[in-house]
């Protein structure tokens, strides 16, 4: 599927019937993993914890292939996305901050297969569905903090220097601050683990080609969007600066907007933008195929891909029953994980 320069930063992380369920949670065997329960939860939960074994050293099974350094790009992209660094406060101020990772129960392979990588944490799902990967153990978040150092683009910065300042005062870790990353976009994995968490791939069909009611004529679109926040939640910073890279870098245009959150919560402003011109898809078909994806948006991805081939001509009958069938495969309808 992909070309030689394709890279990979967790290796093989395919679903296996036998290990996931949607009803029973992950299940690895006893020796990984134990049912527990947690204050303030109705239901227990599965906890996994990693395994202590040495990681192989083959090829296929490396960090990364080529360049060993794009695991923290990665990393970096994936808590910057929808991850948390999260730090005591008061009498626990000792206590060492801790890296969460929030995801959807699709998602639990991926995430194992990262917690085997950094030989830490452990992957529990709430009573409500939602899954986490946490990390606590001190040694282990310092171990983290230095692969991702120098590689946030986002105001999460701040959350990631203030985790420093912590551990350099209560663990002597002697840790610089770095700035912000200004390398080029495509020169580094964080963009895939920052699409992982918050990108989306989509399939319009319109006219004829999505209602067979319609006489208009049908047309193809693919595509890819991203958004965020307009203040960073726990900083208050403004997140359009590094929106507006993304956007230059997709040839598109930010569009501002007051979407309406809870009701607890109020209206939140977000940013976005909609890559979708036909002939500037070569940008994330180039970018994701040198550094691919990791989670089941990759699945998403192929289809989006799928999709490219029936951009821009009259399709005849059949082809218009292929490109439903893919569309109706994606994000929400998905049915199928490997």
């Amino acid at each position: 599927m992909y070309s030689k320069y394709t890279l990979t930063y967790l290796g093989n992380h395919t679903k296996n019937k036998r290990e996931f369920n949607k009803t029973s949670y992950f299940k690895l065997p006893v020796r990984d993993g134990i049912k527990n329960k947690v204050k303030g939860l109705k239901y227990p939960f599965l906890i996994i914890k990693p395994n202590i074994r040495k990681l192989h050293t083959r090829t296929t099974h490396q960090l990364h292939t080529g360049t060993t350094h794009q695991l923290g790009y990665y990393l970096a992209g994936l808590i910057e996305g929808d991850g948390s660094i999260i730090l005591r406060k008061g009498e626990r101020e000792k206590i060492s901050p801790k890296i969460v990772l929030t995801f959807s129960g699709n998602e639990i392979p991926m995430f194992a297969k990262l917690q085997r990588t950094l030989n830490t944490g452990v992957i529990y799902t709430e009573a409500n569905g939602v899954c986490r990967y946490s990390v606590t153990n001190a040694d282990a978040v310092i171990k983290i903090i230095h692969l991702v150092n120098g590689k946030f683009r986002t105001p999460k910065i701040q959350a990631l220097y203030k985790a420093i300042d912590n551990l350099n005062k209560w663990r002597n870790a002697n840790i610089v601050k770095l700035p912000l990353d200004s390398s080029s976009i495509d020169s580094n994995a964080w963009l895939a683990g920052f699409i992982d968490t918050d990108g989306h791939f989509s399939i319009k069909l319109t006219g004829s080609y999505g209602s067979d009611d319609s006489e208009v004529r049908g047309r193809v679109q693919c595509v890819f969007s991203l958004a965020q926040s307009e203040l960073n939640r726990v900083t208050g910073e403004s997140n359009v600066p590094v929106m507006t890279l993304l956007a230059n870098f997709f040839q598109v245009n930010l569009l501002h907007k007051i979407e309406k959150a809870s009701k607890h919560r109020g209206s939140a402003k977000t940013i976005s933008f909609f890559a979708q011109s036909d002939s500037k898809h070569y940008i994330e078909v180039d970018y994701l195929t040198r550094f691919p994806l990791m989670t089941s948006k990759h699945l998403n991805y192929l289809a989006f891909f799928k999709g490219l081939s029936y951009l821009g001509k009259r399709l005849e009958r059949e082809e218009v029953l292929e490109i439903r069938a893919i569309k109706s495969s994606m994000n929400k309808k998905r049915t199928y994980y490997n």
